[in-house]
């Protein structure tokens, strides 16, 4: 296809699987438009986010220089030049880009490291917090397609198998116990791991799922197995500094751009640290391995896995780079802030919200708040003494977002983060986003966090009225 034959709206929504389109409302499934963001105040950046005043002429300019005759190439290759700026120190190089349409893509790669490094073998993968990644990510953990369209606008069988002939066993490590306290695996994971001496062994591990929770790590350094470690930081709320910790252990990480960085939906990659691509590079690509060319493309991988790369298809997906331009954007505007600054004001908003939420009957905090990630507020709701189940949690986030509010003079639309199911059980959150972040920092201190205490008076106001 030429690269430029949709036209930008088009291409925001392209280039993924169905998660992406929108439905006959004009809104995707998460009752947001991509491209409309006039009058919508955000506190949902753990589920969709938009363009928005900042990224929309941003991207808008790439668009127009790419249509003017900038190469896809040039595109891509400054995309990660400018991520490994970001995330790399000063005169070091620890990893290599993978990209993806989704974070739930990544999962897929593992297990195709695992099959390269252990051909023939069967493949454990020990899954932590399950019920708090992607909506994907279990299928696709589990060896089988997650979604029913890939990247290419291609149909695929979705839940059905990629029929690679791998075997593959998932152990799960639920995220929280009954009363939904964070559940801490690490013990647990060395004796699934002894267990299993022959087989190829991924370990996938979690900082930041859709309340903020943070495995153990401590785990990857007491196991002395071969593991293949991968952490999913696909929120991506976490500092420089621990991406490096990570990398420096010889962890794989998958991110995306399209969560704490409020890229529109989705874009992800995968970092992965050089001494592991070394060995990749000495493996051969095997007939299990084809399914990679219904979910890849040769652009998605680095020069430094031509071995992977010269047998997938070429193709230029500007939708995902368009996607990561929004995203590497906002990382680099939020880099230009001093940390103890970003870190102060994600403080102070996690303790207004939390105050405000403990002045109404509706909202009992879930269990563990302050050792998960500052910048998720996980909560469940209750009415007349009853909490709501996951399915009135739904048609609760349902009415928020497809309707008008009245919160200030700028917004009358507001996002929030959709529920999490956890033991019949369900929560919902707020979430503060990169941009989020810096434009309460725009604001006067005195009335920074108005918004925020008008969208849960909101909230309990639809509560009142059930």
């Amino acid at each position: 296809m030429e690269l430029v034959s949709k036209n930008i709206d088009q291409l925001i929504t392209s280039g993924g699987d169905e998660r992406l389109d929108l439905l006959d409302n004009g809104l995707n499934k998460y009752y947001l438009n991509p491209n409309d963001f006039q009058g919508l105040i955000n506190r949902g950046s753990c589920t969709c986010n938009t363009l928005n005043s900042f990224s929309k002429p941003i991207v808008n300019q790439v668009y127009s220089d790419v249509e003017g005759g900038k190469a896809y190439n040039e595109l891509l290759a400054e995309h990660r030049k400018r991520l490994k700026d970001l995330l790399n120190y000063e005169g070091q190089d620890k990893f290599d880009i993978i990209f993806a349409p989704s974070g739930s893509d990544l999962v897929y790669l593992p297990i195709l490291f695992a099959n390269m490094l252990h051909p023939n073998k069967k493949i454990m993968n020990f899954l932590t917090c399950p019920e708090e990644l992607g909506s994907g990510s279990i299928t696709a953990a589990e060896g089988n397609y997650y979604m029913a369209k890939n990247q290419f606008d291609e149909a695929l069988p979705k839940t059905g198998s990629l029929k690679t002939g791998l075997n593959i066993e998932v152990i799960f490590f639920n995220a929280r116990s009954s009363s939904g306290h964070i559940l801490d695996h690490k013990e647990t994971l060395k004796r699934e791991i002894a267990l299993h001496p022959n087989e190829a062994k991924i370990g996938s591990l979690v900082i930041g799922s859709k309340s903020g929770i943070a495995d153990n790590l401590t785990v990857i350094d007491e196991v002395e197995e071969d593991v293949l470690w991968t952490i999913d930081l696909c929120q991506f709320r976490n500092s420089k500094k621990l991406v490096n910790e990570l990398l420096d252990k010889g962890c794989s990480l998958m991110i995306t751009g399209s969560k704490f960085y409020q890229a529109p939906p989705f874009c992800g990659a995968m970092l992965v640290p050089k001494p592991l691509v070394k060995r990749l590079q000495n493996c051969k690509l095997e007939s299990t391995a084809a399914y990679l060319k219904t979910m890849f493309s040769a652009n998605d991988f680095p020069d430094s896995l031509m071995n992977v790369k010269q047998s997938l298809r070429s193709f230029n997906n500007l939708g995902l780079q368009l996607r990561w331009e929004a995203a590497i954007s906002e990382m680099e505007a939020l880099n230009e802030l001093p940390n103890e600054v970003v870190n102060g004001t994600i403080t102070e908003w996690n303790n207004v919200v939390m105050g405000e939420l403990s002045k109404y009957p509706y909202f009992k905090l879930m269990p563990n708040q302050k050792i998960s990630n500052q910048t998720i507020i996980s909560f469940r709701v209750k009415k007349d003494g009853a909490f709501l189940d996951h399915q009135a949690l739904r048609q609760l986030y349902k009415e928020i977002l497809v309707n008008n509010h009245t919160i200030s003079d700028q917004f009358d639309r507001l996002c929030i983060g959709q529920p999490v199911e956890y033991m019949n059980k369900s929560f919902i959150r707020m979430a503060l986003g990169s941009f989020n972040l810096r434009r309460l920092l725009a604001k006067p201190a005195e009335s920074r966090f108005d918004n925020d205490k008008r969208i849960i008076e909101l909230i309990a106001q639809k509560i009142e009225a059930l």
